[in-house]
């Protein structure tokens, strides 16, 4: 039996009667005119307050246009397969575009094998398309090879770069935000692949708890959310209603120990801890609402390596988050156009045989 749910009640016995009421000396008459002053002035301020807060609340919810936002970053979200050639293992998640050359922020565990505890040799990456149809090839038609610059298992966090042709136009940008201005409560949005759902899927949800030295890491701080987050949502962005990357998701808890179901229970990494890490890497990147480089301005690229986690020197914290409140569930607002895994590696397979036979017909040519 869980003790936690089991209320102490003292005191059954018989309840003696309580004394009849007496008047006591100036005391006021419920129905005077003082009395009801008193009570006319409590009410109107009562009324004033809820009418404050009600405005502020419908003001709130009106800020909110998950479909605006939608509509304004999903083209800064793309998909992510990484694998080995000719091996079994192999990885799908997502991603966000936060340099107008290609830089792609994930999760470190979407391209590492934990196989071969290396890199997976390849990874491709594919632009959302002008309408998601739920037809495989075509949703997928915009795929680029990409390379690994930057990776940090400790935190989860891994940095990737678009193989494009010089010249080419900048790519839509995904915006940090600053996560110390987000509150629990605050609503935000997730997009993503998730598994067995559509490509580009959008859920709703709010920020439930903050969370610091996640998983006992010094730095890795999260936000926990109940937006809808399963498998293949993995380096997505989690979003507020400005449309900027508070966070990058991360985890999900779905059984304890004992068995019992967990739901709506999502971890993303922080924004701070990304910008924070791109920097020691050598990427330095500022939030929405500061100052950053002027459009077209490149940036100098470090060399690529693995990036260690930051040493804080602080002892981590063993920190449990609290259930989200009860309320209005997630609500997953596009479309259902499920696909599976072994669907999308099926294509790049079919893809990369038709290449190669495409170049032995060229080097046949070349020969006769």
């Amino acid at each position: 039996m869980n003790h936690r749910f089991i209320a102490k009640i003292e005191g059954r016995g018989k309840h003696p009667s309580p004394p009849p009421l007496e008047k006591r000396g100036g005391a006021t008459p419920l129905l005077s005119k003082e009395g009801l002053g008193a009570v006319g002035v409590s009410f109107w301020r009562f009324l004033l307050g809820f009418l404050v807060f009600s405005v502020n609340s419908s003001a709130s919810a009106a800020d909110f246009d998950p479909r605006a936002i939608f509509q304004n970053t999903a083209k800064s979200v793309v998909l992510i397969t990484a694998f080995d050639s000719g091996e079994q293992a192999r990885s799908m998640g997502t991603g966000s575009i936060i340099d107008g050359q290609g830089l792609v922020i994930t999760n470190a565990h979407v391209i590492f094998n934990t196989e071969s505890l290396r890199p997976f040799q390849r990874i491709n990456v594919y632009l959302k398309p002008e309408r998601v149809t739920g037809n495989l090839k075509k949703d997928t038609a915009l795929g680029f090879n990409a390379t690994l610059l930057q990776l940090s298992e400790a935190l989860d966090l891994a940095l990737v770069s678009i193989d494009s042709s010089p010249g080419s136009p900048p790519f839509p940008v995904l915006r940090f935000a600053n996560p110390e201005r987000v509150e629990i409560g605050d609503p935000v949005v997730a997009i993503g692949h998730p598994e067995q759902g559509g490509l580009w899927t959008l859920t709703t949800g709010t920020i439930s708890s903050s969370i610091e030295d996640f998983e006992q890491v010094p730095g890795k701080n999260v936000f926990q959310t109940e937006a809808s987050i399963n498998r293949g949502n993995s380096g997505g962005p989690l979003i507020d209603k400005s449309g900027h990357m508070v966070a990058i998701n991360s985890n999900i808890a779905r059984q304890s120990a004992d068995g019992l179901a967990i739901t709506a229970i999502n971890f993303s990494i922080k924004s701070s801890v990304a910008v924070q890490w791109l920097k020691s890497a050598g990427y330095p990147f500022a939030y929405a609402d500061l100052a950053v480089p002027a459009p077209g301005e490149k940036m100098v690229r470090p060399k690529t390596g693995i990036v260690p986690v930051p040493d804080t020197g602080e002892t981590p914290k063993a920190e449990t988050a609290p259930p989200p409140k009860t309320g209005e569930g997630p609500r997953i607002l596009t479309e259902r156009r499920p696909f599976t895994a072994d669907d999308l590696f099926k294509q790049v397979e079919t893809e990369m045989e038709d290449m190669m036979r495409d170049m032995r017909g060229k080097l046949r040519k070349k020969r006769f």
